[in-house]
């Protein structure tokens, strides 16, 4: 999807299915299939028009250029709020490992099966996940960092 947005966006003008299949050596029904997705998601939009001889329809792509940042912060909002999420998660619960298979238990799943895994009945063992929530409030802090900054560029745009 990436590289067919790329296509529109280095272009800077409106282009047919087919150009930007053309340009990027793909075929056409695939360039379709990443349009349709992109455009589901508000990065491109198009126009159609009836080609006069064929009687087709010939649509013309275009990135939604003003849209794509909100798009992309809005994706970062979403992603902040499910890693909180699992941060809180991590932080409530007391959870368990099977030595063999490293299958992850709650307390309550663990003292539910008497502390033996549900897959080998290995004895389980207490699960430190200091590392994990580590690893969360940093991607935590790194993407308010990014949010911050670029709701602020945003905000100085658009004076």
């Amino acid at each position: 999807m990436i590289d067919v947005l790329r296509v529109l966006l280095e272009k800077g003008t409106e282009m047919t299915d087919e150009e930007i299949a053309n340009q990027l050596n793909i075929k056409v029904n695939d360039v379709r299939k990443k349009l349709n997705l992109l455009e589901e998601q508000g990065f491109v939009s198009y126009r159609k028009t009836r080609d006069k001889d064929s009687g087709w329809f010939i649509y013309y792509w275009k990135p939604n250029i003003d849209q794509i940042n909100e798009i992309l912060l809005n994706r970062k909002r979403l992603i902040l709020d499910k890693l909180k999420s699992r941060l809180e998660y991590e932080k409530n619960n007391t959870f368990f490992i099977c030595p063999q298979d490293n299958s992850r238990y709650s307390f309550e799943e663990a003292f539910e099966n008497e502390f033996k895994c549900l897959k080998c009945g290995s004895q389980l063992t207490y699960y430190d996940t200091e590392k994990i929530k580590s690893f969360l409030e940093q991607k935590i802090r790194q993407i308010e960092e990014e949010i911050d900054k670029e709701t602020k560029l945003g905000a100085n745009k658009s004076h």
